[in-house]
C-alpha cells in the first residue's frame, strides 16, 4: 500500500513538474508580447503562416473529403534515408545524447527516490513536449507538398513517425551503454549484424544505379533507383520504414486508419521494449546531459555569430595572423573574421560550393556536351542570393557584439572607425565568395558565350566588379548595422533566438534592409545614367567604364556618410538602450 502511494505522489510530482514547464514557457512568451514590438512582430510572424501554410486554395488543399494520393517520391526518399540512419545508429552508436536530461532534472531528479522506470516515462512525457510542436509544423508543411489528408490525420501522421524514431533511438541508445553482458550484449550483436547486412544489400543493390546518375535524364534515374528500391532485397530492408510512413501514402480515410493502427502497434512494442530493460543508465544520462547543454550554448552562439565550438580545441592562426602591435581596427576586424570561421560559416560555403560543383557535372554529363549558359547558371544564382541575403546570414558586426556595448566604449578607437572595423570583415568575406563564384561562372560557361566580350571590356568587368561588389555589400552591411544601431530593441542581437515574434521581425527587418538598399542605389544609378546619357553615344570598353567609376564613386560617398552618421549615434548610445 505504501509503494502504491509513492508511485501515485511521484506520477503526481512529475506530472506537476512537465505541466508547470509548459505553463511558464507559454506565460512568459505572453509576457514578451506585451511589448508593442514583440506585438507587433508576432502579428507579422503570424500573417506570413498564414500565408506560407494555412492560407486556403494553396497546394495540397483537399476538395470536400476526398483524399488526393501524394507522389511516392517523397516516400521514397524518407524511407530509403531514415532506413539508413537507422542503420548507422546501430553500427556507429553516438545516440546516447537521447538519454540527455536538462541540468536542473540531473540535479534533482536524480537524487530524488524516483526510480529508473519513472525517469523513462518522465524522459518520454518530456519529449513529447517537442513532437507535439514538430508535428504540428510538419503538418503545414507537409500540406504543401501536396498531402491532402485532413489537417487532424496529417498531424497524427507526423506525431506518430517522430515518436517512433525517438522511441527506437532511445531504446537503441539502452541497448548500447556499458558494461554490456547477458542479453543485452546478445541482442546488440545480433542487432550490428542485421544493420550491417541491411547495409551491404543497400549498398549491392542501389550502388548500380547510383553510378549511373548523371549519365540518363534525373527523373528516368530516379525512376529506376526507385524501381531498385522496390525489388528483393533492398524491398525487405526498407519495409520497417514503409510501414511508419505508409500513413502519409494513404489515398483514403480507411487506408489512413488501417495504416497508422499499425504504427500505434509499433510505438507500443518500442515503449514495451524501452520499459523492459533494467539499466543503469543515470551516469551516461549525466554525460549526455552535459553535453547536450554544452551544444544548445554553442548552438546559440552560433546563431549570434560567435565561435561554435563544442570542446576546447586549438587554435591555428598561422593562416591569419595578427601581429602584437597595430591598429586597433585591425584587431577588431580580425576578430569578427575568426569568430566567422569558427562557427563553421567557411565549411558551410566550401560544403555548398562543392555540391554546386557536383550539380554542374551531372549536368554536363547528361547534357552530353551539349550544355550551355545552365552550367553557370547555379553560381549566378548562389552569387545573387549572397549578394542581398547574405549581409542578414553573415552576423559578425555590430550586431553580434552590441551586447557588449560598455567594452567597446572602452576601446581607443571613434564611433565611425569603429563602425567601420565592424562592417570590414563580412563586407570582405561577402565580396570574396561572390567574386569567386562569378569567376567560376564565367569559366564554366561555354566559349561561345565568352567570345562575345573582347578583350578590353573583359579587362574593365573584372577589374570593376570585384569593387562594385565591395561598394554595394559595404552599403547592405551599413544597412545592417544601422537598423542595429537605431532599433536596437527590433534586431536580433548576440545568440538570442526568440520565438515567433523573432520570425516576424526577422521579416520587418528583412523587407527594410531590402527597401533601403534598394533606394541607396537609386542614387548611384541614376547619376550613372545622367552621365551616361551627357557623355553621348560611347559604347564598349570605355563606356562601361565610365558608367562603373562612376556608380562606385557615389557609392563610396553614402558609404562614407553612413558610417559618419552611425559613428556619431553610436558614440551617444547609452548601455541601458539595449535592455
Amino acid at each position: 500500500m505504501n509503494d502504491r502511494t509513492d508511485t501515485r505522489r511521484v506520477t503526481a510530482a512529475l506530472a506537476f513538474l512537465i505541466g508547470r514547464t509548459v505553463r511558464n514557457r507559454i506565460v512568459a512568451q505572453f509576457k514578451r508580447v506585451k511589448t508593442p514590438r514583440y506585438a507587433v512582430a508576432l502579428l507579422f510572424g503570424v500573417a506570413y503562416l498564414w500565408l506560407v501554410f494555412l492560407r486556403p486554395g494553396g497546394v495540397g488543399a483537399a476538395s470536400g473529403n476526398a483524399i488526393a494520393p501524394v507522389s511516392t517520391t517523397l516516400g521514397t526518399v524518407a524511407g530509403f534515408g531514415l532506413t539508413v540512419a537507422i542503420i548507422f545508429w546501430w553500427l556507429r552508436g553516438g545516440v546516447q545524447g537521447s538519454l540527455a536530461f536538462q541540468p536542473a532534472e540531473v540535479q534533482f531528479l536524480f537524487t530524488a527516490p524516483v526510480t529508473r522506470r519513472a525517469l523513462l516515462a518522465y524522459k518520454i512525457l518530456r519529449s513529447q513536449l517537442l513532437i507535439v510542436i514538430n508535428a504540428v509544423i510538419w503538418a503545414f508543411l507537409i500540406r504543401r507538398w501536396g498531402v491532402s489528408l485532413p489537417g487532424p490525420e496529417r498531424f497524427a501522421t507526423a506525431w506518430g513517425f517522430f515518436t517512433v524514431l525517438s522511441l527506437h533511438r532511445l531504446g537503441t541508445a539502452l541497448v548500447q551503454l556499458p558494461p554490456l553482458r547477458g542479453p543485452r550484449k546478445a541482442i546488440l550483436i545480433a542487432a550490428k549484424l542485421l544493420a550491417a547486412s541491411a547495409f551491404a544489400a543497400i549498398v549491392i543493390g542501389a550502388l548500380p544505379v547510383l553510378r549511373q546518375l548523371g549519365s540518363s535524364d534525373y527523373s528516368d534515374s530516379f525512376a529506376a533507383f526507385r524501381r531498385t528500391l522496390e525489388l528483393p532485397p533492398l524491398r525487405y530492408v526498407l519495409l520497417p520504414m514503409r510501414l511508419v510512413i505508409a500513413p502519409i501514402m494513404a489515398s483514403t480515410s480507411e487506408q489512413w486508419a488501417k495504416a497508422f493502427a499499425i504504427v500505434i502497434g509499433i510505438i507500443a512494442v518500442h515503449v514495451v521494449w524501452v520499459f523492459s530493460m533494467r539499466v543503469p543508465f543515470e551516469e551516461a544520462a549525466t554525460v549526455a546531459s552535459a553535453e547536450m547543454a554544452k551544444r544548445i550554448a554553442a548552438f546559440k552562439n552560433r546563431r549570434g555569430g560567435g565561435s561554435a565550438a563544442i570542446v576546447t580545441v586549438k587554435v591555428k592562426r598561422d593562416w591569419l595572423p595578427l601581429a602584437p602591435l597595430g591598429r586597433p581596427a585591425v584587431a577588431i576586424t580580425w576578430k569578427n573574421t575568426l569568430a566567422l570561421t569558427r562557427a563553421g560559416s567557411l565549411q558551410s560555403a566550401v560544403v555548398l560550393v562543392v555540391l554546386l560543383a557536383v550539380i554542374t557535372r551531372l549536368i554536363s554529363a547528361t547534357s552530353h556536351g551539349t550544355a550551355g549558359a545552365e552550367l553557370a547558371l547555379p553560381y549566378l544564382i548562389l552569387a545573387a542570393f549572397a549578394l542581398f541575403m547574405g549581409p542578414r546570414a553573415v552576423r559578425n558586426d555590430l550586431r553580434q557584439d552590441l551586447p557588449n556595448l560598455p567594452l567597446l566604449k572602452t576601446f581607443p578607437l571613434s564611433g565611425a572607425v569603429l563602425v567601420l572595423a565592424e562592417m570590414a570583415s563580412p563586407t570582405l568575406v561577402l565580396a570574396v565568395f561572390q567574386g569567386l563564384m562569378l569567376v567560376v561562372a564565367y569559366f564554366v560557361a561555354p566559349a561561345t558565350l565568352r567570345d562575345k566580350w573582347d578583350t578590353a571590356t573583359t579587362v574593365v568587368v573584372f577589374v570593376l566588379v570585384p569593387l562594385g561588389l565591395l561598394a554595394v555589400n559595404a552599403v547592405s552591411i551599413g544597412i545592417q548595422n544601422g537598423a542595429a544601431v537605431l532599433f536596437p530593441g527590433w534586431v536580433r542581437l548576440g545568440p538570442d533566438a526568440g520565438g515567433l515574434e523573432a520570425m516576424g521581425q526577422n521579416l520587418l527587418l528583412t523587407f527594410g534592409s531590402m527597401f533601403a538598399l534598394l533606394l541607396a542605389l537609386i542614387v548611384p544609378m541614376g547619376v550613372t545614367v545622367g552621365a551616361t546619357f551627357l557623355n553621348g553615344p560611347a559604347h564598349g570598353a570605355p563606356a562601361i567604364a565610365v558608367a562603373g567609376v562612376i556608380a562606385i564613386a557615389v557609392l563610396i560617398g553614402e558609404i562614407w556618410w553612413l558610417i559618419t552618421a552611425l559613428g556619431r549615434v553610436f558614440e551617444r548610445m547609452d548601455p541601458a538602450a539595449l535592455t
